[in-house]
């Protein structure tokens, strides 16, 4: 074994207690073991911590976050675990309300929905050709005042029937029913003979894509063109004569007569 010198090198003793200076008191205990193969776990760990800190002062860097207080990497830190989990909570929360806002709503409970009047937008279905059983084109002008029911992918009977019935109860029983589909539907038996019904087809759904209420949607509806053939009244996902039978009457009012 060596032994300790001072300054000058003689081999004597420091004066006043000397040698080597006292360590920081925040060390602890330090124990110098004899093998130096028992410092690998320590020596593991400590490399772990500062494999964890620079990762932590990696993405914290490009997160833009400020930089990490001194003493935070530790096994116990929870370095950017909690800020990543915040974020992701944030970004899932955003792409939830944009699904939300983006995704088709529909009409939950199947209630009739009533497009709103604008009569400064009327839209006018007489320009429209429909065509009957055999083919021949049909202009809407020539079947107006009407009601007419969009019944793609429905039999619809009892619709049909109570339509029937209100338009033969109402003030305009010489109102028009006309089922179409995009081919011309089968009629049920047994309509009453007041009021006449054909069953035509609109191959193109071109009365479906003029009426913008209803152009969205392939529900059940049902539209009552006035004599004009400018539409008075669509109703959205209609399951009976119910949704528009006190609009008939205004089938009755002639363009003339209108003030």
């Amino acid at each position: 074994m060596g032994t300790l010198r001072g300054d000058n090198g003689g081999g004597e003793r420091p004066q006043d207690g000397g040698g080597l200076p006292d360590l920081p008191p925040e060390w602890g205990t330090i124990i110098i073991p004899d093998d130096a193969g028992a410092l690998d776990d320590e020596g593991t760990s400590i490399r772990r911590q500062f494999r964890r800190a620079a990762i932590r002062r990696t993405w914290r860097r490009r997160l833009h976050l400020r930089p990490e207080p001194v003493g935070r990497a530790t096994d116990d830190s929870p370095g950017l675990a909690v800020p990543l989990l915040i974020m992701s909570i944030a970004v899932i929360a955003t792409l939830v309300s944009l699904f939300a806002v983006a995704w088709p709503r529909r009409n939950p409970n199947g209630t009739p929905q009533l497009a709103p009047p604008s009569p400064a937008a009327a839209v006018s279905l007489a320009g429209l050709s429909l065509f009957d059983p055999k083919g021949v084109a049909v202009q809407v002008r020539d079947l107006t005042p009407a009601v007419i029911l969009l019944v793609e992918g429905c039999s619809c009977e009892e619709l049909i029937t109570g339509a029937v019935e209100a338009v033969a109860a109402s003030k305009a029983p010489s109102a028009l029913v006309l089922v179409v589909a995009v081919r011309a539907p089968t009629l049920p038996s047994g309509l009453n003979e007041k009021v006449k019904v054909r069953a035509l087809a609109d191959p193109n759904s071109s009365v479906r894509a003029a009426v913008p209420f209803l152009a969205p949607s392939r529900t059940t509806a049902a539209i009552l063109v006035g004599a004009d053939g400018k539409v008075l009244r669509a109703v959205s996902s209609v399951t009976s004569a119910d949704s528009f039978d006190t609009e008939l009457a205004n089938l009755a009012v002639t363009p003339s007569s209108t003030a």
